[in-house]
């Protein structure tokens, strides 16, 4: 390998459609050739020089930052710097385009979609009768995800508010819970007579 040609990481080659803003004026329609977690090559007729900022919409993928680094016939290269755990979430989705025969089953299995909730915050009873203040960093019909100062073990029981769960699995901030699905208590019905 060259020298000039040496790169920061392993390119993966995918074909996405994807949108392209230069310098947050124009717009341009493209696709992507290969990319890395800090660099890609994209074909498109964008008019850009070398140093313009660009913003790059990759369907499936991301929304990535970064800057062009090179200009070539039929297309630019874009560098970027991702933080760490924007990197580590970018090469899971590459690992999963990338190996789609070995990637059965290891996408991101929710069902319902996730809501951002910062600010709320909660009280989790556990099996043992003790209580657990929590923050909400994300939530669904299906569970949620919490803030915690403590990781109750994978597989207790709790409640999170009102709702009957299990915890599935610990985060680095706390633990998801997934509502039980067993829970079908009867509800009070009334009827007009």
């Amino acid at each position: 390998m060259k020298s000039n040609d040496a790169r920061r990481y392993k390119r993966v080659i995918l074909n996405l459609p994807a949108r392209i803003v230069i310098n947050v004026v124009d717009e341009y329609q493209g696709g992507l050739i290969n990319i890395s977690p800090g660099d890609m090559a994209l074909i498109s007729d964008a008019k850009a020089v070398v140093g313009d900022a660009a913003v790059i919409h990759i369907k499936g993928l991301d929304v990535i930052e970064g800057t062009v680094a090179r200009i070539f016939p039929d297309g630019i290269g874009i560098s970027y710097i991702l933080s760490k755990r924007r990197r580590t979430m970018l090469i899971e989705k590459l690992m999963l385009q990338a190996n789609p025969d070995y990637a059965e089953g290891l996408a991101d299995r929710r069902d319902a979609p996730r809501h951002r909730d910062s600010n709320s915050r909660m009280v989790c009873r556990l099996p043992d009768g003790s209580a657990l203040f929590v923050k909400i960093i994300d939530t669904s019909v299906d569970g949620v995800s919490v803030d915690s100062p403590r990781r109750p073990p994978v597989g207790a029981s709790i409640f999170v508010g009102s709702q009957r769960g299990v915890i599935v699995r610990h985060t680095p901030r706390g633990f998801v819970v997934v509502y039980d699905a067993m829970r079908d208590e009867p509800k009070t019905v009334l009827r007009v007579v």
